[in-house]
């Protein structure tokens, strides 16, 4: 048992970076199978549904800005839901470390390993709000110094209870605070970041959840083999012939079944809406957190610790996800915009352009309402979720194609429109062939309330947005439409858009790492969604200054 915690490490450490090695090899063999898919045999081409008469611009309208006061409302609330959940859950780990260290158990103690842990706000804020990393480091920053600070007024409220007067020498207990936390959480930030890199955010708590259960077979096996070799008769066996692995022979098989099994209760609970992408990711790395915690512990303490930091561990692990629930439901509940569906159109190919457009727009609008989009090679790594990786594993990728207009009508009958437990709409990706695509994306135009088009790197030559940027001047009005261009946008063709009495569509310039321009379009995008005319925007206009009709109010 003294080496159980080395083991531990060990193992823990090679199945995250196994996951590294394995989350992006499984990303390039799905994006393969859907540009397979999407390069098979096309079929019967389905016919294209007549277009309807667009919706009616509203008759009144007024600011968007209570929108975007909304958003950075529930910002603020997110962040406090989750530091609290996170807090809470660690309550369990923080007392027995401090039981086994034998130091006191007041509050102030207490509140140091708990807010340690807390600090796993900073990259679970960062997803559900869709952060960049400027914004990401300043939180973190801000993070560890306001629970710093919170650590030395604690600490100078407790004293007078302990029969002393406050003083100005608990001021220290700042910097305590932070070399704690760097101790504490320099490991798990690395092991979580990599776990949870955008390239590989979509699979990796799958992999790692697969490989974690998995991996124990050797460590299982190993132990087997130790306990079978204590014995006269135990060794004799083992030592004889190939007997030699038979701890790991054995247990193999049922933890390959206990692996999958966990691999479909994720992709079950996922499609249930039990929990989020951001939700089964932040238990992911809080995973990490705490099994790390655990393993320093039981590294430091002995065979003694082992029992009680296993329960202690287990059991903040299974608070937190009930807790994170329970806090987001909570941030999210009460008033809020309408749900408004955003169809996604753009010009496949770039993948570093499409994925920026993910992550800065598209993320952003899943607290205002579902996302429809066409599945491509491009984006595979932001919208993979657990139910793919399933059907994937399991070779059954090419029942997510449209090829029939059954298929489609069952798909447009099972759109996802209501908000996951977090609050946040999903993204319904539907997979194409040459012969369904057209089909498929006049059906997605006639449903949206609101369409932007990246139109960077658009030419002659990009016929299939030739007929999206057709279809939209047919179904759409031109207020409800933003277009995302820049210098390598072909703006000839885009007259087609103008409307018989001479509107014409958001224009958002797209200068090469413009960070204000997605600020621009997503603004623009929210009035759009309102149905009121949006005026051509160039890149230094203010996107807050167009009208949205009275839909939702303070």
């Amino acid at each position: 048992m003294n080496t159980l915690g080395g083991e531990l490490l060990s193992h823990l450490t090679t199945v995250v970076l196994l996951t590294l090695l394995i989350a992006p090899l499984v990303l390039w063999r799905y994006r393969r199978a859907v540009l397979g898919g999407m390069m098979s045999r096309p079929g019967p081409t389905l016919p294209v549904a007549p277009p309807t008469a667009p919706p009616a611009a509203a008759a009144s309208a007024t600011d968007a800005a209570p929108d975007l006061r909304w958003e950075r409302r529930l910002q603020r609330r997110l962040y406090f839901a989750v530091l609290a959940a996170a807090g809470i859950a660690a309550l369990p780990v923080s007392a027995l470390y401090l039981h086994l260290g034998d130091l006191p158990l007041t509050p102030a103690h207490l509140y140091l390993k708990a807010a340690a842990l807390g600090c796993i706000v900073v990259p679970v804020h960062a997803v559900l709000c869709a952060l960049s990393w400027r914004h990401t480091l300043g939180l973190a920053i801000g993070t560890l110094l306001g629970l710093a600070a919170c650590g030395v007024v604690l600490s100078m409220l407790q004293r007078p209870f302990l029969g002393k007067a406050p003083s100005l020498d608990q001021a220290m207990n700042f910097l305590v605070f932070l070399q704690f936390a760097a101790l504490t959480l320099w490991l798990p930030l690395l092991l979580g970041l990599a776990a949870g890199a955008r390239r590989v955010r979509g699979v990796a708590p799958i992999v790692l959840a697969g490989l974690l259960v998995f991996g124990l077979a050797p460590l299982l096996g190993a132990r087997l083999t130790q306990w079978l070799t204590g014995t006269r008769a135990g060794a004799e066996w083992v030592l004889s012939g190939p007997q030699l692995e038979a701890g790991f022979i054995i247990v193999a098989l049922p933890v390959g079944l206990l692996a999958w099994w966990r691999l479909r209760s994720l992709a079950r609970g996922y499609e249930a809406k039990r929990f989020s992408d951001a939700q089964l990711l932040a238990r992911t790395w809080w995973l990490l957190l705490v099994a790390l915690g655990a393993i320093e512990l039981i590294s430091s303490r002995g065979a003694a610790a082992a029992l009680p930091v296993a329960v202690a561990s287990m059991l903040s692990v299974a608070l937190f996800g009930p807790l994170l629930g329970l806090a987001l439901r909570r941030a999210v509940a009460g008033p809020r915009p309408p749900a408004r569906t955003l169809l996604v159109l753009r010009v496949f190919g770039d993948t570093a352009r499409s994925e920026a457009l993910f992550d800065r727009l598209v993320a952003r609008w899943r607290w205002f309402g579902p996302v429809t989009m066409i599945a491509a090679p491009d984006v595979v790594a932001r919208t993979v979720d657990p139910g793919d990786f399933l059907r994937f594993a399991a070779g059954d990728i090419a029942s997510t194609f449209v090829t029939t207009p059954a298929d489609l009508e069952h798909r447009l009958a099972t759109l996802d429109t209501t908000a996951d437990p977090d609050g946040r709409y999903r993204v319904n990706e539907f997979c194409c062939r040459d012969s369904s695509w057209q089909a498929t994306v006049v059906q997605l135009i006639e449903r949206a309330d609101a369409v932007v088009m990246d139109l960077r790197g658009y030419g002659a030559q990009r016929a299939g947005c030739a007929f999206e940027l057709g279809e939209l001047a047919r179904r759409r009005r031109p207020g409800q439409v933003v277009l995302l261009v820049d210098a390598s946008t072909d703006r000839q063709h885009l007259a087609t858009l103008r409307s018989a009495a001479g509107a014409t569509p958001a224009l958002v310039e797209m200068p090469h790492r413009g960070r204000h321009a997605f600020d621009q379009a997503f603004d623009a995008l929210l009035c759009a969604a309102h149905g009121a005319g949006v005026r051509e925007a160039e890149a230094h206009t203010a996107a807050t200054s167009c009208r949205t009709p009275t839909v939702w109010r303070e």
